[in-house]
């Protein structure tokens, strides 16, 4: 609409700004964000959603556990009732039959003696007594009747009569459920018995009450029903006989031999197969059935719990809702995780301490916090352990970022961690705050390790406090003091076990981090090292100044709050180079000639910037740690070796230009960190005030502040987060320890040659007088 829609000059202009603009901002994103950046958020939260995200839910709920209200079922299900499952199976294998073989041996030996005798009949035929006595032998015991009867049969053409005979009798005898009475037999509850005869495959089930035991009795009455199937003028033959040869010698008493025996073999295996055959109970649960009641839950409830839980896992892959829900949730989860891990990465590459670029650290880091993670989520999902395992890892990640990171970065990095800790095991509020608490102690615990039982003493510390914690947690909950025992006792162990685990693996963490810890930088401070006794031996006075030198930077370092054990060690040694021409530096020289006179000022000078790099060359042979590397490249900056830059002016003819101050500059670089800048500075003052012949408190505090005035301006400090307030704090520092070490002495009398007494003063100090000052830029000009 006119005339808003009109293109004016200046909305031109302002649309041309923009445009710059946003090309601007894209470029600046572009310079500023690092691809390793990028790599790493990427992997890092691409592998913490699939550690969130990994497994089933796990059940909520523990044995033990105090509950305010009932747990009921969100859909009806079934669980397995073990214990009346084994009632029936052991009824089963109780009441199973047992099973009995036919004694077909016997039958035999019966047929057997009755052929016999029928042969002894046929053969004695005339002989009714002959036949009665040899008959007696074979048990066969014949009456009159039994004998003439028997004649009879044997005479007979054929052998018919004969075979009906034995085949009643012994059909007869078949039928009876003799058998043995022992201990083995008596399965009280069994309620039948199997009765197998092998001869015929046949098998016949009885009742247990219908078994007939082997008493003499028993006997009797089975020998008289036998007799019964005979024919009559045998019977009376047949009941004698058959007594006789079923009775046997027992226990003290005669006994009637069973017919048939216990098979323990195939009872067995017949029981087995019962109690196999029993299908598994089931308990049926419908939904909104009351599985757990308050105010505890109880082991038998636990497991109900368990089956509902996996039963409404497996209903929900196929209800299509739920398992919309679950993706949703899924999705939410792998949200966070990239929100939470790309913000840890920016926040880390933010506020990092200066690092080389090629440095592995940031991965390292990344890829040992997930395996954290990823360890205390499997382990938490199969139920190998409680969550409360998630705070010993908290506590390892703790301890180790303490060690890898500077506190700025550390708590970032430990806040983060503990909520990736929380959702991985699905607690709550309070245990993000033990996690917390966890950290904090840790962090604060460990900011400077100077000895080997520090990482214990501070996890013992940090164990008691999630002991308190994790107590704190479950009285809130309202739990049993047994279950909050047994929480803070996992929680209280696992943190203790972190602090022993990082004390075990500090020497590998140091040497895969590429960071020094106290310890070490002590170590490297002792005197006996290789390097310090080379030193000591080859160049004395640049040991002595390497002392001094660090006993200033120290000082000052602690003044400000900055590492006062680093500055200390990367004193010692931020002069190494000089062991190699110890003779070409003022220090070290104990005759009146100096080398330096025959030498022209370039020539001077590369051999006084050459101990920087022979100094770096040294530190990686004597494999010196690498976070005192720095102390000996720039140490230096770019300062301007002065000496000699004024005397190649002056050597110079009048008709050549003016030499420039860059050709007679250190290469550098400049102090990255506060502690090098530290040392920069004592290494200056420390050497002009020892050139100085009558060091004042007055005139050390001005050549104090002119040097570091001098440094200032010259820009050496651009490249370091050393500010006005900190380098005042310094020169106070410097100061006042220099004027410690080089105060005035009294002057104690002294008799001369000729009696009369002059004073001389026994700390009066002997400077360079006649020496050229010729060491880098130790004398102020």
């Amino acid at each position: 609409m006119w005339p808003f829609n009109r293109t004016t000059a200046r909305r031109q202009e302002i649309r041309r700004t923009k445009a710059e603009y946003g090309l601007t901002v894209l470029q600046r994103i572009r310079e500023r964000v690092s691809p390793a950046a990028i790599a790493i958020a990427v992997i890092s939260a691409s592998l913490t959603a699939l550690v969130l995200n990994a497994g089933q839910e796990w059940l909520p709920y523990q044995a033990g556990e105090s509950i305010t209200r009932a747990v009921t079922a969100r859909i009806g299900f079934r669980v397995e009732d073990a214990q009346q499952t084994e009632l029936l199976r052991r009824q089963a294998r109780e009441t199973s039959p047992n099973y009995f073989n036919l004694d077909s041996a016997f039958l035999e030996d019966i047929r057997g003696r009755w052929a016999n005798a029928l042969a002894i009949a046929k053969g004695q035929s005339t002989d009714a007594a002959r036949v009665r006595e040899d008959a007696s032998k074979l048990m066969i015991q014949l009456d009159e009747e039994g004998a003439s009867e028997l004649i009879r049969i044997a005479v007979q053409p054929e052998t018919t009569e004969f075979d009906r005979f034995m085949s009643a009798i012994l059909d007869k005898l078949a039928e009876q459920p003799l058998v043995e009475s022992n201990e083995v037999t008596q399965r009280r509850r069994a309620t039948q018995a199997v009765l197998l005869d092998a001869g015929r495959r046949t098998e016949r089930v009885v009742s247990i009450g219908e078994l007939l035991s082997n008493q003499p009795q028993t006997g009797e009455r089975i020998a008289a029903s036998i007799a019964a199937a005979a024919p009559r003028a045998l019977r009376a033959s047949v009941l004698a006989s058959m007594k006789a040869m079923m009775r046997v010698s027992g226990e003290g008493a005669d006994l009637t031999r069973p017919l048939f025996r216990f098979d323990s073999q195939r009872t067995a295996i017949e029981a087995d197969l019962a109690f196999g055959r029993v299908p598994t109970q089931y308990l049926q649960f419908a939904k909104d059935a009351v599985l757990a009641d308050a105010p505890r839950i109880e082991p038998n409830e636990i497991e109900r719990l368990r089956a509902e839980h996996e039963a409404f896992l497996a209903h929900s892959y196929i209800d299509p809702e739920a398992r919309s829900r679950r993706e949703a949730a899924t999705a939410g989860r792998t949200l966070l995780a990239a929100l939470v891990t790309v913000g840890l990465v920016g926040f880390v590459y933010r506020y990092r301490p200066a690092m080389p670029e090629n440095s592995l650290r940031p991965f390292l880091t990344a890829l040992t916090l997930v395996a954290l993670l990823a360890v205390t989520r499997v382990a938490v999902a199969t139920g190998t352990a409680p969550a409360q395992l998630g705070v010993g890892a908290q506590a390892l990640a703790a301890a180790l970022l303490s060690i890898v990171y500077a506190r700025v970065v550390i708590f970032g990095l430990c806040g983060g961690m503990a909520v990736l800790m929380t959702l991985a095991t699905g607690q709550g509020v309070t245990f993000l705050v033990t996690l917390l608490a966890v950290s904090g102690c840790m962090v604060f615990g460990l900011r400077t390790v100077r000895n080997r039982g520090k990482i214990v003493g501070v996890g013992v510390g940090a164990a008691a406090l999630v002991a308190l914690t994790t107590a704190a947690d479950g009285m809130i909950d309202q739990q049993t003091w047994a279950f909050i025992g047994r929480q803070a006792l996992w929680a209280a162990g696992s943190t203790l076990a972190a602090a022993f685990l990082v004390e075990g693996l500090l020497p590998w963490i140091e040497r895969s981090f590429g960071v020094t810890t106290a310890m070490t930088l002590l170590e490297w401070c002792d005197a006996d090292k290789p390097l310090m006794r080379l030193m000591a031996a080859e160049a004395p006075g640049t040991y002595n100044h390497s002392l001094l030198v660090g006993a200033l930077a120290e000082a000052s370092a602690e003044a400000i709050d900055a590492d006062g054990l680093l500055a200390r060690a990367g004193s010692y040694y931020h002069d190494i180079g000089k062991i190699n021409k110890p003779e070409y530096f003022i220090e070290n020289q104990s005759h009146p000639s100096n080398r330096h006179e025959r030498l022209s000022p370039a020539m001077s000078l590369l051999i006084i910037i050459g101990h920087v790099k022979d100094g770096v060359e040294m530190a990686k042979e004597y494999r010196l740690p690498r976070a005192l590397r720095p102390f000996i490249a720039q140490h230096h900056g770019t300062t301007l070796v002065e000496y000699f830059f004024h005397a190649a002016n002056r050597a110079r003819r009048q008709d050549e230009p003016e030499i420039s101050d860059t050709e007679f500059r250190y290469p550098g670089p400049k102090p990255q960190t506060r502690e090098v800048a530290i040392v920069m500075l004592a290494d200056g003052v420390e050497s002009a005030v020892r050139a100085m012949q009558q060091p004042t408190p007055a005139r050390i505090e001005q050549l104090v502040s002119s040097i570091a005035q001098k440094r200032l301006i010259d820009g050496q400090f651009d490249e370091c987060d050393l500010t006005f307030r900190d380098l005042e704090t310094i020169e106070r520092s410097l100061v006042k320890s220099l004027c410690g070490i080089y105060h005035a002495r009294i002057q104690y009398p002294t008799k001369a040659s000729d009696g009369s007494s002059t004073g001389l003063s026994s700390g009066s100090t002997a400077g360079a007088v006649g020496q050229p000052a010729i060491a880098e830029e130790r004398h102020a000009s």
